[in-house]
C-alpha cells in the first residue's frame, strides 16, 4: 500500500520529531486508559515491553502517536459502563481513527475482524466491546473524536467501523499528514487558545472528508451490495420520521427487501433496527430544538414519530442526560 503514496508522506519506522520517554508496562497501561478509554491491557513479556506514547489535545479532539511492541487490549462492556456512568446515555461516546505507519494490527469488535496495514485506516467505537493488539512493534496515528462533532457522519461510520479502510480516498492522505503537523506544532510551539481552536477546526473538517465515502480494502460485492441497502433505508426512515410506526415491515416493503434481510443487514451494525430508529428520532428532536426558536416540546415529539409527550421527554433525557426544556438554543415553551 505505501508504493500509492508520495514519498513526501511516507513515514520513517522512528518518528522524525522528538520521542517522548520509553514507558515501562506499569506506566503504560495507565498512559493508554487515560488518552483513550478504560481498557485492560497485558503484554507477552511485561518485563521487555517499551514504548512511548505523544499526546496533543486540541479543544475536544485528540490526536497521538502511538509506538510499541507486542501488546493486547480488550475493551469489556464493564469498562464501558464504568466510563459512562450509564451505558444508556451515548452523549459521551467517542471513536478512535487509528491509522498505522509501520507494521499490522489486529482488530475485532461486533463480530467484525480486521488486519489493518501502512496505507489503510480503521474506526473503533467507544460504546462496543473490542479486541485489539500487534504481535510486533507498531507505529499508529491515532484520533479521538467524540460523536456530537459527526452527527452527520453517522451512518458512514455505523456501516463501516470495525472495516478495512484506504487513506488513497477522499482526504485520507491529508489526515495523516494533518496529524503529523498538529503534533509537531503542539511539541515545538506555545499555542494561542485562537490557534487551537483553527487547527481543531481544519483537523475535522479533514476527517468528515475522509469519511463521506470511505473505500473498504478488497469490498466484497456482497458489502458493497449491503452498503447500498443500508443507505437507501436510511434515507427512507430519515424522510419518515414523524411516522410512529415506522415498522421494519414497512421500511423493508418500501426497499423492496425482505424483513429478514433488514435485520441480517443490521446484525453487524452497533444495535438493532429498533434502537437506531430510536436513536435517529431521539438526535433529529435534538437537532430541532437547538435550531429551532418557539417550537413547543409537544410539536417536536410529534415531528420525530412520538404521540406521548412524557414518554418523548424522559427517553430523551435517558438519552442525551438532559431535558428537552434544558436543550441550549432552545425557544421550547
Amino acid at each position: 500500500m505505501n508504493a500509492k503514496l508520495p514519498p513526501s508522506l511516507w513515514l520513517p519506522p522512528t518518528p522524525p520529531i522528538s520521542a517522548p520517554q520509553t514507558l515501562d508496562a506499569f506506566d503504560w497501561k495507565r498512559t493508554i486508559n487515560d488518552t483513550y478509554f478504560d481498557l485492560n491491557v497485558s503484554f507477552r513479556q511485561p518485563s521487555q515491553f517499551s514504548g512511548y506514547l505523544q499526546h496533543a489535545k486540541l479543544l475536544d479532539i485528540g490526536v497521538s502517536h502511538y509506538h510499541a511492541n507486542t501488546v493486547y487490549y480488550k475493551r469489556s462492556l464493564a469498562s464501558n459502563q464504568s466510563s459512562h456512568g450509564n451505558s444508556n446515555n451515548r452523549s459521551d461516546d467517542s471513536i478512535l481513527i487509528t491509522f498505522p505507519v509501520t507494521g499490522s494490527v489486529r482488530f475485532a469488535q461486533k463480530n467484525r475482524q480486521l488486519i489493518s496495514n501502512p496505507g489503510q485506516f480503521f474506526i473503533e467505537l467507544s460504546n462496543l466491546p473490542y479486541e485489539f493488539y500487534h504481535l510486533q512493534e507498531v507505529s499508529l496515528y491515532v484520533i479521538k473524536v467524540p460523536l456530537a462533532l459527526l452527527s452527520p457522519q453517522m451512518g458512514t461510520i455505523e456501516r463501516q467501523f470495525a472495516r478495512s479502510l484506504s487513506i488513497d480516498e477522499g482526504a485520507g492522505r491529508l489526515l495523516v499528514f494533518q496529524i503529523r503537523q498538529i503534533l509537531e506544532l503542539i511539541q515545538q510551539h506555545r499555542l494561542a487558545a485562537l490557534e487551537i481552536k483553527i487547527l481543531e477546526q481544519q483537523l475535522l473538517n479533514l476527517i468528515v472528508l475522509t469519511l463521506s465515502a470511505p473505500k473498504e480494502v478488497m469490498m466484497s460485492s456482497s458489502s458493497s451490495i449491503q452498503s447500498v441497502h443500508l443507505k437507501r433505508i436510511e434515507h427512507y426512515v430519515y424522510l419518515h420520521l414523524e411516522n410512529p410506526a415506522l415498522t421494519p415491515a414497512m421500511v423493508a416493503a418500501a426497499c423492496h427487501i425482505s424483513v429478514r434481510y433488514l435485520h441480517k443487514l443490521f446484525a453487524e451494525l452497533p444495535y438493532s433496527f429498533s434502537e437506531w430508529v430510536k436513536e435517529l428520532r431521539l438526535k433529529q428532536a435534538n437537532h430541532i430544538l437547538k435550531t429551532k426558536s418557539y417550537v413547543t416540546i409537544d410539536e417536536v415529539a410529534h415531528r420525530v414519530g412520538y404521540g406521548d409527550q412524557g414518554y418523548f421527554a424522559r427517553i430523551y433525557k435517558q438519552h442525551f442526560g438532559y431535558t428537552p426544556r434544558d436543550t441550549s438554543g432552545t425557544g421550547t415553551e
